[in-house]
């Protein structure tokens, strides 16, 4: 699932920029404060061992210490706070760069790739590289700070030395991907398990209240990915994954329906059948819920609506109805007809298919059930599959 992924390495690195901000400002904090005291100490005994400017120092601490305060007892976006404190080292960077008064002062500038590759994100260490970069250039050209004017090789020998440590702070920003990437993965495939699990056990509890229609959520995932794979928005694995989960929980809102009604030999009485149009309501509401699940929402809430506009239970029509509930709609329709009801038996694969075709632009949408048509040989290979009795009952093993 694509956006359930997207969404937990965005919570990931929302959380990781947050820590990263605060933990940057305390050392930042311990480092000015060591220098002020360091050079106080240095001034109160009248030691030649400073050119620091001490009244910049203490400026400096000063507006962390403000910043320190915002991060912690104020609300603030995570990148809003990684722009305040990238900002702020800027500053504080050209701030001792003027108020340190030694030849290598330039080298302060060296921190600025270093600060922003910690944070992991590629478009940041590029922005604030450059941004580093031309400063080191513009002031060791305008302002050179030393106890000598610097040439042309001492200038040039400074920016080598910044693009050296840019590229070293790229490759470990790289490094950090990778190790982010791999967490969100094992994460993402944790809860997958965690879903398919859930999933299962919803089948079993559906199946266990009508034998008849054991099997049918298995069936309609699978003609449903017979479907998806012929389609270019479902060539994503990870989409073509939501769509089978679709399928096999396409009716999970049939707990809430009595077995009496579900089970029932004869016809349903007007008042049954409104109880039966329930269960896409109540599935839907089940599975936006849970977390991992809220995707599948749109297939198992219109699965039962008509391109026509006359299904149940919004009364959508055409392309309103969502892509997912309309191969749903399709395959769902054909299970139901090729397998025995306590108020029917099945009808042929063969007549079942036909009256698919027939359902073009009334029940179905024209443009799937095109590509149905093309499809017949692999739907037969689902349905002789699922009508092996040996592959049922394995079916039935993996899912308890």
């Amino acid at each position: 699932m694509v956006e359930f992924e997207q969404q937990l390495l965005d919570e990931y690195f929302h959380e990781h920029r947050s820590k990263i901000t605060k933990t940057l400002v305390k050392i930042i904090a311990v480092f000015l404060l060591m220098s002020t005291v360091w050079n106080i100490l240095f001034e109160l005994f009248d030691m030649p061992y400073s050119r620091a400017n001490i009244v910049i120092l203490l400026i400096c601490l000063g507006i962390l210490l403000t910043l320190f305060v915002l991060t912690y007892l104020v609300k603030i976006n995570s990148i809003i706070q990684q722009f305040l404190l990238l900002i702020y080292c800027a500053c504080l960077i050209i701030c001792l760069y003027f108020g340190s008064g030694y030849t290598e002062s330039w080298s302060f500038f060296l921190i600025m790739p270093l600060l922003a590759g910690i944070y992991g994100e590629r478009k940041l260490l590029l922005y604030y590289s450059v941004i580093g970069g031309l400063l080191l250039t513009l002031l060791s050209v305008q302002f050179p700070i030393s106890t000598y004017v610097a040439d042309g090789i001492d200038i040039s020998n400074r920016i080598l030395m910044y693009i050296i440590l840019a590229t070293f702070s790229f490759f470990l920003l790289n490094t950090f991907k990778i190790i982010y990437k791999k967490q969100v993965d094992i994460v993402t495939k944790s809860m997958e398990k965690t879903i398919e699990q859930v999933v299962n056990s919803f089948i079993v509890s559906i199946e266990a209240k009508d034998l008849y229609t054991f099997g049918h959520s298995e069936r309609v995932s699978k003609y449903a990915i017979e479907v998806g794979k012929n389609l270019p928005q479902y060539q994503d694995e990870k989409e073509l994954r939501k769509l089978r989960l679709s399928g096999l929980l396409h009716d999970i809102g049939k707990i809430n329906i009595p077995e009496t009604i579900l089970t029932k030999s004869g016809k349903l009485s007007a008042e049954e059948f409104n109880i039966i149009k329930t269960h896409p309501v109540v599935g839907a509401r089940m599975v936006e819920k849970i977390e991992g699940l809220q995707e599948l929402k749109d297939g198992v809430l219109y699965h039962h609506e008509r391109w026509d506009g006359n299904g149940y239970p919004t009364k959508r029509k055409g392309v309103d109805i969502p892509l997912c509930a309309r191969i749903l709609a399709i395959v769902d329709a054909f299970d139901a007809m090729t397998s025995n009801r306590s108020y029917r038996s099945q009808i042929s694969f063969e007549e079942a298919f036909k009256q698919l075709l027939d359902g073009k632009g009334t029940q179905f949408d024209p443009e799937l059930i095109e590509v149905v048509a093309t499809l017949q040989l692999n739907f037969k290979k689902v349905y002789n599959e699922s009508n092996d009795p040996i592959k049922e009952f394995e079916t039935l093993t993996d899912l308890m």
